[in-house]
């Protein structure tokens, strides 16, 4: 709100913008969206881990594209930069088959023994893993809210129990059972 008031204006005005993110008052709202948030974020270090992963097999990948087609397709392959944004077109099968790989291989026949290993790493295999982290997290939330939902029931049902039997014994005191069990 500050903001809008200053008389700077121009600086200042692509932070007005953000008041888009009010929307983001959704998730504490609904309790499902609240658990996939969670989920998403508890994921994150797995996360790290595959993008590492990932990137180590973007740069092998990189490196042999490189080397063996940046003669004839320097467009494509012609730095280890080109090499990554073209591997990461065709990890994303974004026209990767007419577009790329067709044209590769009319020079290079055999050059589907590189990209389908490539395909099938990275997009089915590592793609999946994240996928995975993300429903295992998930899980994990929905079931650790399930054991606090379950552990405040029978904390409640513990609770009635300690009533009833205070009120049980009060009664018995005033029938005068439990004076009599007392002495037998």
């Amino acid at each position: 709100m500050g903001i809008s008031l200053a008389p700077v204006g121009e600086g200042f005005s692509a932070l007005r913008a953000l008041r888009i993110l009010r929307v983001l008052r959704v998730i504490s709202v609904a309790p499902s969206l609240r658990r996939v948030v969670e989920g998403f974020v508890t994921a994150l270090p797995g996360m790290g881990s595959v993008f590492v992963l990932m990137a180590i097999i973007f740069y092998i990948g990189a490196v042999i594209a490189t080397k063996l087609f940046a003669a004839d397709f320097p467009q494509w392959f012609g730095t280890l930069g080109q090499s990554g944004y073209t591997l990461f077109q065709i990890m994303t099968l974004e026209s990767w088959s007419m577009g790329i790989v067709r044209p590769v291989m009319e020079t290079f026949p055999w050059a589907w023994a590189f990209f389908l290993p490539f395909i099938m790493i990275t997009t089915f295999a590592v793609v999946n893993l994240l996928v995975g982290l993300i429903v295992n997290s998930m899980q994990d939330a929905h079931q650790a809210e399930a054991i606090a939902s379950t552990d405040a029931y029978r904390d409640d049902v513990i609770a009635r129990l300690g009533e009833m039997e205070e009120n049980l014994a009060l009664l018995c005191d005033r029938q005068g059972i439990g004076d009599a069990r007392k002495r037998d």
